[in-house]
């Protein structure tokens, strides 16, 4: 996970519904879920050997949709994600593939957002919002700054 702060406003109209900013905002780089909490670790420790960094927020804002959530993100650009899951991979025998990186910028009221790990997930999950909204939400919020 790598932890970034926004300046972001709290709600936001999207069509017929209305999104709400959550509290707090990262991208996630891997799914560990399925892992040992010993294995996490291990991965964890040696993740701080390839730092990741934002390279750049793209202008691609999805609807992400699971049964009854719903969620907005944004795509975004990373420098060494590649570098690390090659690692990983090499490292541990995993077979990490690249993730459809992005921000969880808003929910409905009093959901979470929706776990987008996969390009299969991401294709069935989300849809392309429209361009006037696209611009509503660019307009939304500011990166203020990210962690490594």
């Amino acid at each position: 996970m790598l932890p970034i702060s926004l300046n972001i406003v709290s709600k936001i109209k999207i069509g017929t519904k209305t999104f709400y900013s959550k509290n707090g905002y990262h991208i996630s780089l891997l799914c560990l879920e399925e892992f040992s909490e010993s294995d996490q670790k291990k991965v964890l420790n040696f993740a701080q050997k390839y730092p990741v960094k934002l390279k750049k927020i793209s202008k691609i804002y999805r609807l992400v949709t699971q049964e009854n959530q719903q969620s907005i993100i944004v795509r975004v650009h990373l420098y060494e994600l590649k570098r690390l899951i090659f690692a990983f991979n090499k490292h541990f025998g995993y077979n990490f593939t690249y993730p459809p990186t992005h921000i969880t910028l808003f929910t409905l009221k009093d959901q979470y957002g929706i776990a987008v790990n996969s390009t299969e997930e991401y294709r069935r999950l989300t849809r392309q919002i429209i361009q006037k909204d696209c611009q509503r939400l660019a307009k939304s919020f500011k990166l203020i700054r990210f962690a490594i």
